[in-house]
């Protein structure tokens, strides 16, 4: 629940600490699904690329990774476009091959569905279509995917606000115009945990604690 207290606060340029936790846009469920959707947008960041080729798990290892980067290097071109031209790369066996070319076909459906899909709706799409939630529960406890899931959920209000935020300003919400808001907000400078700023915790977690001002939030 705290994204939307922290954006918030980050507009409005006063710097805060998630005590005991990381801010909403760094946790990696946040990270994967906006490296998907960033991938659907143009597929011009390579790290984006690189984050989810293998997220949830296809079997594509570093080896061919690597093999793509240098392609691209050597091409100048993107990382996103020696992926698709994967089978010009001699060194790439036959068995990544394949595993690429699933990987690109889900990205091409997301894509084609991007056309006539609602933000919100593509946004649920990623993580439909590529069983991410599913992937986690392989890996981690069922309290831990939950609040993964709270996480997705929370990202998913974040697309619809930025949705109605566009339709009340006469504007076509889009893909692009959306990853643009989320890097503004998300891009936070270190704190010096010097300077006065804003702690933002659980009730469990104040527990011993003591401030000159406490706010309570939520407790309808």
């Amino acid at each position: 629940q705290s994204r939307a207290l922290e954006e918030k606060l980050m507009i409005h340029n006063i710097p805060y600490k998630i005590y005991g936790g990381q801010n909403f846009y760094q946790r990696k469920e946040i990270k994967d699904i906006l490296a998907y959707l960033k991938t659907i947008d143009n597929g011009l960041d390579g790290q984006a690329v690189k984050r989810i080729i293998n997220v949830p798990k296809r079997g594509i290892g570093n080896t061919t990774i690597d093999r793509l980067q240098e392609y691209a290097d050597f091409n100048d071109i993107t990382f996103w476009e020696a992926l698709v031209n994967a089978k010009d790369i001699d060194t790439i066996k036959n068995a990544a091959l394949s595993k690429l070319e699933t990987f690109v076909d889900l990205i091409g459906r997301l894509r084609a569905k991007e056309e006539f899909m609602s933000l919100k709706e593509l946004a649920e799409a990623v993580i439909e279509d590529t069983g991410y939630i599913e992937s986690l529960s392989q890996n981690e406890t069922v309290e831990e995917v939950e609040a993964r899931r709270e996480n997705l959920d929370e990202f998913i209000n974040k697309v619809v606000s930025y949705e109605e935020g566009c339709k009340e300003a006469g504007e076509e919400p889009t893909l692009s115009g959306l990853l643009e808001e989320v890097a503004l907000i998300a891009d936070i400078d270190n704190l010096d945990e010097s300077e006065p700023h804003v702690m933002l915790m659980t009730l469990h977690s104040a527990k011993g604690l003591e401030f000159p001002i406490v706010y309570m939030t939520g407790m309808e």
